[in-house]
Order: structure tokens, then C-alpha cells, then sequence
């Protein structure tokens, strides 16, 4: 019969003392030099701005054909003309004036600084303003079938209007002229009538302008083309 064989012999348990630790030591703080701290530099205080939009930059607009301005219209060439002149409007007599002219002969006047106006002429158009510093003209009208005219001061024209009249007299003050443009039927269709004291061929010039726009040619410049579409649009104001 076999028997169990003996467990080995176990040796006695021995611990490894723990190794030594010197003495936890600290520094003494190092004391640093006093912060130079700047006090902050005194701001004025904020003004309130009534109209921010007087400060504000201004943006930059492109041209479109509804810029009318006398200043658009230097930009590009094309201009004939340009002068402050008093511009009325062909008008129609009464029928008293009319039919009885004998009677009623006294002619209708009005004073030069109360139809004051800014005259431009831009290949075959004029415009007309009310101040040269104007953003668009009061309106445009084609000079294109109209014959320029300078009037006679002494033998007016039955239709036209007396600007300034001189004193106890129906005709214009000697310091001005006044230039007719008429249809093709010898109509008045508009009246300038220009201040001759700083430019004495200044009614000259103005008739020159109207033919030249007569001799527009179909190949137009870029300018003038674009002072039409101008004009059409100032016809509607």
C-alpha cells in the first residue's frame, strides 16, 4: 500500500526594513520687489453725436440713369452749353388778347429772378434746373425739329413774355436777351432770355449750341446717349 509523500518545509517569513528618509526641509520664501503698476491714463468723456449719419462715411453709388445732376453730367463730353438763364414755357394768349388785340395790347411780363433757372445743353437735349447744385432737373426736353431765334428787344415777338420790363416801358431791360426756340410751325415752344452785362455774346453761344445738337450724328457717343435716356426720364417730372 503507497503512502502520501510529506509537504515540503516552509521557511520562516521575514520583512526588509524600510529605508531610511531624512527630514523634510523648506525654503524660506524669496521676498520680490514691488509691482510698478502705471495708473491708467484719464479718457475725456463721450460726446453724444445728434445725427450719426453726418459722421458716418458715405457710400459709394454707382452712376444710373436717374442720376440727373449737373455734376453727373460734367463727368463725361458732350456738353455745349451751360449758363443761368430765365426760361418760361411757350404759353397761349387769352382770347381777349386774341380776338381783340387793339384792346388788350399790353404785353405779359414777369421779373428775370423769379424764373431763374440752371441751363445745360448736352448733345441734342437741354436740361433745365432750378439751381446748378440741383441733384435733378425741374425737366429735359429734345432740341431735335426746334430753330433758335434771338429776339429783336425793340420789335418782339407778339407771343413772347417781357422779362424785367424797363421802367414805364413794355421791353426788357438793356442788359438782357432773349432767345426764342420755335417748332416747325413758328411756335414758341420755350423762352431764354439771358443777363448779356458779364458776357455780351453770351445769346450767340447759346444759338450755336442748339445747331450743333441739330447735327448729332447716328453714331453718338456713350455721353450723349446716355444724356438722352437722361432726358426721358426728366420729361416725367
Amino acid at each position: 500500500m503507497d503512502l502520501a509523500t510529506a509537504a515540503p518545509t516552509v521557511s520562516q517569513a521575514s520583512a526588509i526594513p524600510a529605508p531610511a528618509v531624512e527630514d523634510a526641509t523648506a525654503e524660506p520664501a524669496i521676498p520680490s520687489n514691488d509691482l510698478n503698476v502705471q495708473p491708467a491714463p484719464t479718457v475725456e468723456s463721450a460726446e453724444t453725436v445728434d445725427d450719426p449719419k453726418k459722421h458716418a462715411p458715405l457710400p459709394n453709388k454707382m452712376k444710373k440713369v436717374g442720376e440727373t445732376s449737373v455734376q453727373a453730367l460734367r463727368e463725361t463730353p458732350g456738353i455745349y452749353f451751360e449758363s443761368q438763364a430765365a426760361v418760361l414755357r411757350g404759353t397761349k394768349k387769352n382770347f381777349f388778347r386774341k380776338y381783340l388785340p387793339l384792346i388788350f395790347d399790353e404785353r405779359d411780363f414777369v421779373a428775370f429772378g423769379e424764373v431763374l433757372r440752371f441751363v445745360l445743353v448736352k448733345g441734342d437735349n437741354c436740361f433745365v434746373f432750378t439751381d446748378e447744385t440741383d441733384a435733378s432737373p425741374i425737366y429735359a426736353f429734345p432740341l431735335q425739329g426746334l430753330k433758335a431765334i434771338i429776339e429783336n428787344p425793340k420789335n418782339p415777338d407778339k407771343n413772347s413774355i417781357t422779362i424785367s420790363p424797363s421802367t414805364n416801358n413794355d421791353v426788357s431791360k438793356s442788359d438782357l436777351v432773349t432767345v426764342l426756340l420755335k417748332n416747325p410751325r413758328d411756335k414758341i415752344e420755350y423762352q431764354f432770355s439771358f443777363d448779356k452785362s458779364g458776357d455780351e455774346e453770351i445769346a450767340e453761344r447759346f444759338v450755336d449750341a442748339i445747331r450743333r445738337s441739330e447735327s448729332t450724328t447716328d453714331e453718338k457717343l456713350a455721353s450723349v446717349v446716355y444724356a438722352e435716356a437722361v432726358a426721358k426720364n426728366a420729361k416725367k417730372l
